[in-house]
């Protein structure tokens, strides 16, 4: 079937003849990399900054909110290069380089050919029994590295660069190796870093990378505590190849610490500058007139709702950093966190991510076309949060995943609502309880066994939506924790915390409120007055706009110099408003 006339045919083959693509701004990705240096010398810190958890989440918060492109940077490299290489061992010279700037850090996990996947790298590290060292290599064009920022000439990169351990021709698991990509005058021998077309959302020098036979020094082996000895036999603590590579994996910790800061960080950023904008715009209201913008009931909706959000995931993410970044005295001896621990930290990142974007989009909506002008900066945060929905750990994915090991391992137990602190919390339990009651019957396969593949698939929507019940369960759990019962600051943030919260668990609700009466667990009486309850809090907010700014944590000198909307903010009218059209 032909989609076009005749006639037409001329004006497609303008858009069939290849068309170059635009050139990668190589000047603009050098100014990050300088910007990271200048920072690392103006904070006059020796030691890795990731020893020092809240400066380090203070330091990308900011960096997120001025530029997400130097956040990727940073936190690739304080963050999945240094963290790492302290985790799992690496030589101090090492470390002294890359938390001096010498070095500027990557990560090198990901392969072309297996899209964001890391449990099957099939870079190879091949063991040389006669030097010592190991052996670096690509077999294949599929299995090259990326993408990964590494394109800019003239910075001198050292990379974690995942590969299958091969000692003996046997397969040790995937390993880790600190590898030197380029310096000064361009790519190191046997590496070959080939160029990709510049993207939108987050623009830096990616580019793939192939290794051809690449000699990796014995010392640049981030062992963990596995040896090989004299007589070339292998030993490894952790005992099969299975766990090596799990452990390996676990260095993505370190991302989804640092992601789940920065996405929050500049949700409260977009959410910030929205608020003060609606305060600002005056709107031409057929009933009222002149009308400040926030004076309407669905600009609350919007911007009162993305302040809790924006709130909600900086309270999980800050809660998360300590544990994703936490590296055992000594490092380098295989003991990682639990798998526990690793799943509730994926789950952060998940939660955080989600819980921003839908901020920023919220904020995007209700800036309207300011938001891709004056108030450029939301649309870029909302780029930056939806990158980060695949980047470092697809969220899709990691629910999954999650959802696979609560319905299959003894380490999760469904809630209990009976002992919920009130009925937000209770209606989140038993919605949580009764997703893994469904997801989990006739789950297991004969006597017991783990489900075969179209068992699990049939039933991966359902897996979806219980982790993600989850998520919103343990969110609201928290924020009740932090928010009503230990709100700190001046003697109004704990009211307006609590209306907060009451906002987020009420949308939470209203958002499944035909699951919720399906399962009898809400009237058809409780479910209308959902929307009517949200709006009334959005009211009794109204009038503490200015206040719930503050509670953003966006550094004032920010707000007033590069983020600053022009003109004065005034505060709605307690009485809420639809606005007309």
């Amino acid at each position: 079937m032909t989609t076009t006339t005749p006639a037409d045919s001329d004006l497609t083959t303008l858009f069939t003849v290849p068309v170059p693509a635009p050139a990668v701004d190589r000047q603009e990705s050098a100014e990050v990399y300088a910007d990271l240096r200048r920072l690392q010398v103006r904070l006059g810190e020796k030691r890795p900054l990731i020893t020092d958890p809240a400066r380090l989440r203070s330091l990308l918060e900011l960096c997120a909110i001025s530029d997400p492109r130097l956040f990727h940077a940073m936190f690739l490299h304080h963050c999945m290069t240094i963290g790492t290489a302290l985790d799992k061992g690496a030589a101090p010279q090492d470390i002294a380089a890359l938390a001096s700037g010498e070095w500027i850090g990557a990560a090198l996990m990901n392969e072309t050919g297996c899209g964001n996947s890391s449990t099957t790298v099939r870079t190879e590290a091949r063991y040389d029994p006669a030097t010592g060292d190991f052996v670096l290599h690509t077999p294949d064009p599929a299995a090259a590295k990326g993408p990964a920022n590494v394109g800019l000439d003239a910075v001198a990169r050292l990379a974690v660069v995942s590969a299958r351990l091969l000692t003996g021709g046997t397969d040790r698991g995937t390993a880790l190796f600190l590898v030197a990509l380029r310096d000064g005058n361009g790519p190191c021998p046997g590496i070959a870093i080939e160029p990709l077309p510049p993207t939108a959302p987050l623009p830096l020098d990616y580019a793939t990378v192939r290794f051809d036979h690449v000699r990796v020094p014995r010392a640049r082996w981030l062992a963990d505590g596995a040896r090989i000895s004299a007589d070339g036999s292998f030993h490894d603590p952790l005992g099969t190849a299975d766990a090596r590579t799990r452990r390996s994996l676990d260095m993505a910790r370190f991302c989804w610490g640092a992601v789940s800061a920065g996405l929050a960080a500049a949700a409260r950023a977009g959410t910030a500058l929205a608020l003060a904008h609606a305060r600002r715009r005056t709107t031409a209201d057929r009933l009222a007139g002149p009308t400040v913008a926030l004076d309407h009931l669905n600009q609350q909706r919007l911007l009162f709702g993305a302040t809790a959000q924006a709130l909600a995931a900086t309270t999980v993410a800050r809660r998360a950093t300590h544990r994703s970044w936490h590296i055992p005295p000594g490092g380098g001896h295989g003991n990682g966190p639990a798998g526990s621990v690793l799943r509730e930290l994926a789950l952060a990142k998940v939660t955080a991510g989600t819980l921003s974007e839908a901020a920023l989009t919220r904020c995007r909506s209700a800036a309207g076309a300011a938001a891709l002008f004056s108030l450029g900066r939301v649309s870029n945060y909302q780029a930056f949060a939806q990158v980060f929905t695949s980047a470092g750990g697809d969220n899709r994915m990691l629910l999954l995943d999650a959802a696979w090991t609560m319905a299959t391992k003894k380490d999760y137990r469904p809630p209990d609502e009976t002992s919920a602190p009130d009925d937000h919390i209770r209606l989140l339990r038993a919605r949580e309880r009764l997703l893994h009651r469904e997801l989990t019957a006739h789950l297991a396969g004969p006597a017991g066994t783990a489900p075969d593949f179209d068992t699990w698939n049939r039933r991966t929507g359902t897996a979806e939506h219980f982790a993600l019940a989850h998520t919103a369960r343990t969110t609201a759990e928290t924020l009740h924790e932090k928010w009503r019962i230990s709100a700190p600051g001046p003697a109004r943030t704990p009211g307006l915390l609590a209306e907060l919260y009451h906002l987020h668990c009420l949308e939470q609700i209203d958002a499944h409120s035909g699951w919720y009466l399906a399962q009898g667990l809400l009237t058809t009486r409780h479910v209308l007055a959902l929307p009517r309850q949200a709006d009334e809090t959005c009211r009794r907010l109204a009038p503490h706009a200015g206040a719930l700014t503050e509670l953003l944590e966006v550094p004032s000198p920010l707000l007033d110099g590069p983020l600053r909307p022009i003109g004065p903010s005034r505060t709605p009218t307690p009485a809420g408003r639809r606005e007309s059209t």
